[in-house]
C-alpha cells in the first residue's frame, strides 16, 4: 500500500513537470539565460590604453586589477568567426577595438551583437597574433586562447544592448586603427574572376579569400579588399551575388594583409548594377611602350606607378600548349606589340578566351627576357616565373567583352623580326622540311615536347613550330602539304590548336639553300685600338637575313663568350656585299661609319671570334675557343687576319691554312711575324 502511494506521488510530480513545460511556447534552447551586471563593476582603463600595455616580443601578462568595457560587434553563429569576440568601445563611432580570443564556440548565445561587456583583465594578457594586438590567456610567454574555465570568471554581460551602426568608411581609408570594428564600406562588388564561386570551398573545410573591389561614383576602380570565407560557416555554399552594393564585416587582418569577416549573408547588400572593366579601368600605357622599357635588366613595376595595360588575348592553352602561360597583343588585327604572362594555372582558357579584351595591373609584377622572349610575372633571380593561381586575380581582369582576332600575314622571311613577337601571325607559303615529312609533331608516342621545321623554297630563313608535350596532338602526323600556318611568334611558332594549320596543296621539294656568310677579316691596328673592326662578307647567291645571328668574342682562352655579344638582327648581306662591325674610333681613321659600331669588337691579337646562326649554330669562326692565341700559329697581335682568296665558304671549325696573317709579334708560327698593321694604309675594308 505504501509503495501504490508513493507512485502514485511520483506520477503526480511527474504530470505537474509535464504541465509545466508543456505550456512554454517558443523557448530557445540554444540562449541560455545569462546573469547581467552594471553596478557593482567599474572601470579602469580603456581599450585602446590596454593595446597600448603591448610591449613587442613575447605576450604581456597584466598583473594589476585593469577592468574594460566594450561593445560586441562580432557574431560567430553562421561558423564564420572562430572562436573569439570583437568589442569596440562606442556603439557608434569607435575610437578604439579589440579582438578577445576565446577557447569555445556559440559564444553569440551569450555576447550578442550589441551587448556590452566588461572584462577583468588580471591574470590575462595582450599580444601579437597574426599580426594584431588580442587579449587571451598567456602560456609560457605566448598568447592562446582563455580557457572555457576562465570565461566566466573574466568576462561579464551588461545589461545594456545596444545598436551598433557600422563605421562607413572607404578601402583607401583603412588601417590597422580600425581592427576589429564593425564597418561598412559601400560602393563594392566582388572581382568578375569570383563571379560563379560560391563564399567558401564547396569539396572541403579549408577557408578560402574572396576579392571584393571598390569603385567610385564613375566606375573607376579604386582598390580591392580580401573577404575571408571560413570552410565551416553556413554560408559558404552560396553563390556570390553579382550586382553591386554596400559590405558589413568585421575588419581583420593577417599581418599586413587587411581582410573582412561577414558575420552571416545579411551583411552583404548588393542592388545595384555591377561596373563594367571597361568603364573602370583607364590604360595608361601601351605595351610597346612597357616593352620599351627593358635595356637588358629586369624591370621592376614598382607598386605606385600604376600602370594598367590592355590587350587582346592570342593564346589558348586549351589544347596543351601555351602552358601556364597568356599571351596578349595590343590590337585585333595589325598589332604593334604582344606579351606574355606566366601564370600558375592549368586552365587559363577557363577565364580568358582567344579574343578577350583584357586588363593588366603591372605594380608588384616583373619584366625580364626567359628564353629571348620579354615575359611578365614573379621575379626569381634575373628569370621570370609564374604568378601564382590564386593571385591571378589580382593583376588581370576580364572585361568581358570579346573580338574576332585577325592574325598578320607574313612570310617566313620575316619570322625573325621583333615587332612581331608574341603576336598572332599567319605565316604564308611554308611547309615542313623534306627530312621531317612523315613524323608527329614530337613523337609518336611518349609526351616529351617537339619542335618541327618550316621552309619556304628560296628563302635561307626557317622556322620552328614548338608543341608541349602535354598538347592534345603532340603524337598526331604534322601535315604533309604546303600552305599557311597561324600560331603566336616569338623565337619559334607556337599554335593554339591543330586547325591552325592549312595545307592544302602538294608539298614542293625545294633547292638546298646554304648561307655563305664569312669572316673575312679581323683587324687589330697598332696605332688605333679604337679602329679595331671584324668584316663578314657573303659568298652565296643569296641575300641572307641575319636576324637572330650573333657574332660573339672569347677572350684570353675562356671558353665562355663575353657577355653583350653583337646582334645582327636588323642586317642582310646581299651576294658579294660586306657588313663590317667596328670599334667607336673606326669612322675617324677609314673616313666611313660602319654597318655596327660597337666596343665589343676589342679583340688584341689573342681573342676569338665567332659566328652565330639564328638556330645557335657556329657558321664561322676565326681561332681556337678556349685557347689563348699569344704565340699560338693565329696571333694577329697590333696586325690583322686576312682570309685567303679561295677560301669561298665559312668554316664551323678553324683551320689557319685558310688565313694570311699579320703581326708585331716576333712569332714564327704565323706566316707574317714582325709586321704590324697601321690604320687606315695597310688594311681594305669591304674588299676582297
Amino acid at each position: 500500500m505504501k509503495n501504490y502511494k508513493k507512485q502514485i506521488k511520483l506520477i503526480g510530480i511527474f504530470c505537474v513537470i509535464i504541465t509545466f513545460f508543456g505550456c512554454v511556447k517558443d523557448q530557445d534552447y540554444s540562449s541560455p539565460i545569462v546573469e547581467c551586471v552594471d553596478s557593482e563593476i567599474s572601470i579602469t582603463n580603456t581599450i585602446q590604453q590596454v593595446k597600448e600595455m603591448y610591449t613587442f616580443g613575447r605576450a604581456t601578462v597584466i598583473d594589476t586589477d585593469v577592468i574594460i568595457e566594450g561593445y560586441v560587434v562580432s557574431n560567430d553563429k553562421s561558423g564564420n568567426i572562430y572562436k573569439s569576440i570583437s568589442i569596440q568601445d562606442k556603439p557608434e563611432n569607435p575610437t578604439s577595438a579589440i579582438k578577445i580570443s576565446i577557447d569555445q564556440t556559440n559564444l553569440y548565445t551569450k555576447y550578442n551583437v550589441g551587448r556590452k561587456i566588461y572584462i577583468k583583465l588580471k591574470g590575462l594578457g595582450v599580444g601579437y597574433s597574426f599580426g594584431s594586438i588580442q587579449i587571451g590567456q598567456v602560456v609560457e610567454g605566448e598568447l592562446t586562447r582563455i580557457s572555457t574555465f576562465e570565461v566566466d570568471k573574466r568576462i561579464f554581460r551588461s545589461c545594456e544592448i545596444a545598436e551598433v551602426i557600422p563605421k562607413k568608411v572607404s578601402v583607401s581609408e583603412l588601417n590597422k586603427e580600425l581592427l576589429e570594428m564593425l564597418i561598412e564600406i559601400e560602393d563594392v562588388q566582388f572581382k568578375t574572376s569570383n563571379l560563379g564561386m560560391s563564399y567558401g570551398n564547396i569539396d572541403n573545410t579549408l577557408t578560402v579569400n574572396r576579392v571584393l573591389e571598390s569603385f567610385d561614383s564613375n566606375c573607376s576602380l579604386i582598390d580591392e579588399l580580401i573577404v575571408r570565407n571560413s570552410g565551416y560557416s553556413k554560408f559558404k555554399n552560396e553563390l556570390l551575388p553579382k550586382g553591386k552594393g554596400s559590405v558589413i564585416g568585421v575588419f581583420g587582418n593577417f599581418y599586413d594583409d587587411f581582410q573582412l569577416f561577414l558575420r552571416d549573408l545579411n551583411d552583404v547588400k548588393f542592388t545595384d548594377e555591377r561596373c563594367e572593366y571597361s568603364n573602370a579601368f583607364s590604360p595608361n600605357i601601351t605595351i610597346l611602350e612597357v616593352k620599351e622599357m627593358y635595356d637588358g635588366d629586369m624591370v621592376e613595376f614598382g607598386i605606385e606607378n600604376n600602370y594598367i595595360i590592355e590587350g587582346f588575348v592570342i593564346s589558348s592553352d586549351e589544347h596543351g600548349n601555351f602552358k601556364e602561360k597568356l599571351v596578349i597583343q595590343d590590337a585585333i588585327e595589325n598589332p604593334t606589340a604582344g606579351i606574355q604572362v606566366l601564370i600558375k594555372n592549368e586552365t587559363i582558357y577557363e577565364d580568358f578566351n582567344i579574343g578577350d579584351k583584357v586588363f593588366i595591373k603591372l605594380d608588384k609584377l616583373y619584366m625580364a627576357e626567359n628564353d629571348g622572349v620579354l615575359t611578365v610575372g614573379y621575379p626569381t633571380g634575373n628569370k621570370i616565373t609564374n604568378i601564382k593561381s590564386s593571385d591571378m586575380g589580382n593583376f588581370i581582369y576580364n572585361s568581358g567583352e570579346n573580338y574576332e582576332i585577325k592574325p598578320k600575314e607574313i612570310s617566313i622571311s620575316e619570322v625573325l623580326n621583333k615587332e612581331h613577337e608574341n603576336t598572332l601571325v599567319n605565316v604564308l607559303n611554308v611547309q615542313l622540311i623534306e627530312n621531317q615529312l612523315g613524323k608527329a609533331f614530337a613523337n609518336f608516342t611518349g609526351s616529351d615536347d617537339g619542335i618541327r621545321t618550316l621552309e619556304t623554297c628560296g628563302e635561307i630563313t626557317k622556322l620552328g613550330v614548338y608543341t608541349n608535350g602535354d598538347a592534345t596532338f603532340v603524337n598526331s602526323l604534322f601535315p604533309k602539304g604546303h600552305g599557311s600556318i597561324i600560331g603566336v611568334l616569338s623565337s619559334l611558332l607556337e599554335l593554339r590548336s591543330i586547325h591552325d594549320i592549312n595545307f592544302n596543296e602538294d608539298f614542293e621539294p625545294c633547292p638546298v639553300i646554304i648561307p655563305k656568310i664569312m669572316i673575312t677579316e679581323i683587324a687589330d691596328p697598332k696605332n688605333s685600338t679604337s679602329s679595331r673592326f671584324v668584316e663578314l662578307f657573303n659568298a652565296g647567291n643569296t641575300e641572307i637575313n641575319l636576324s637572330n645571328w650573333r657574332l660573339n668574342k672569347y677572350i684570353n682562352g675562356t671558353s665562355t663568350f663575353s657577355s653583350s655579344p653583337i646582334d645582327l638582327t636588323g642586317k642582310t648581306i646581299a651576294p658579294g656585299a660586306f657588313l663590317i662591325i667596328a670599334n667607336t674610333g673606326y669612322a675617324a681613321s677609314f673616313g666611313e661609319m660602319p654597318g655596327i659600331g660597337s666596343t665589343y669588337i676589342s679583340g688584341n691579337g689573342d681573342d676569338v671570334y665567332e659566328l652565330v646562326n639564328n638556330l645557335d649554330e657556329t657558321i664561322d669562326v676565326f681561332g681556337i675557343i678556349g685557347e689563348d692565341g699569344n704565340g699560338k700559329n693565329w696571333e694577329y697581335l697590333d696586325g690583322r687576319a686576312v682570309r685567303k682568296m679561295d677560301v669561298v665558304s665559312p668554316n664551323h671549325v678553324f683551320s689557319v691554312s685558310e688565313w694570311v696573317i699579320y703581326s708585331s709579334a716576333a712569332n714564327s708560327l704565323i706566316s707574317n711575324p714582325n709586321s704590324p698593321q697601321n690604320a687606315p694604309d695597310d688594311f681594305n675594308p669591304g674588299n676582297r
